[in-house]
């Protein structure tokens, strides 16, 4: 998925950082990015965000950190989203990895309900660094991608990506996933990316097209249902992030 956002960022550092359980390492990231799209949707409205994140290993497997990342909602001042993560992570053999997981998301300045605070659960399983495989849940999550009414709901989403080196520090980056709105009306939408990076120093440059299927919920009016739908786009996106 995207890298531009702050949870993606801190999990590469954090694959980077797999193999220092045993004592205490710290690390962080701060990064700019064209867009701001997380799991297919865009919290910037299409325009750039600035990204950072920090985290501490310790005792054996555990990872503690938070970030930040731009926002800038349709129709909304510009804000920044907030987020705090404690990971359980363990290397089951030479090849498989696992990794149990908590989020949680704020606004740093509160208005009306906008989706950007809730709460999440992730399970992730990794094969050598080369795949893995995500599925998350939210018992909080709100509709801010479907009209921001404020309710909130469960929500879940199941992802899938491919990491592959080329040559040198260039590689390439597959991803597909699926969201799975429990709000009323709202329907499932898929989202993907493939992309490039590439790694000069301690900094990383990253482009990579994402595309979103149709968004579409229903919704009652005057004793009538009506459904609403956002067509499918496809955009591309470029980030440098500097690693520490």
């Amino acid at each position: 998925m995207a890298r531009a956002c702050l949870v993606a960022v801190g999990a590469v550092l954090l694959d980077a950082h797999a193999g220092a359980h045993a004592s205490p390492a710290c690390g962080g990231a701060v990064g700019f990015s064209s867009d701001n799209v997380y799991r297919g949707i865009s919290l910037t409205d299409g325009r750039p965000s600035a990204l950072a994140d920090a985290h501490c290993s310790f005792g054996d497997g555990w990872v503690a950190g938070a970030g930040f990342a731009s926002v800038h909602l349709a129709g909304r001042s510009r804000n920044a989203q907030l987020g705090a993560y404690l990971d359980r992570r363990w290397q089951i053999d030479d090849d498989w990895s696992a990794k149990l997981g908590i989020v949680h998301y704020d606004a740093f300045r509160h208005g009306r309900e906008d989706g950007l605070r809730y709460d999440e659960v992730n399970a992730v399983l990794g094969y050598r660094g080369s795949w893995r495989a995500t599925i998350a849940w939210s018992p909080n999550a709100t509709d801010m991608y479907f009209g921001g009414s404020g309710k909130t709901h469960r929500t879940a989403w199941a992802e899938t990506t491919f990491h592959r080196a080329l040559v040198d520090r260039l590689s390439l980056d597959v991803g597909l996933g699926i969201a799975r709105p429990g709000g009323r009306g709202e329907r499932s939408y898929r989202y993907g990316s493939i992309g490039a990076s590439y790694g000069i120093g301690d900094v990383y440059l990253y482009a990579s097209r994402i595309w979103t299927d149709s968004v579409a919920w229903s919704y009652a009016y005057l004793g009538q249902e009506f459904i609403a739908t956002l067509p499918s786009q496809a955009r591309w996106v470029g980030s440098v992030v500097w690693t520490f």
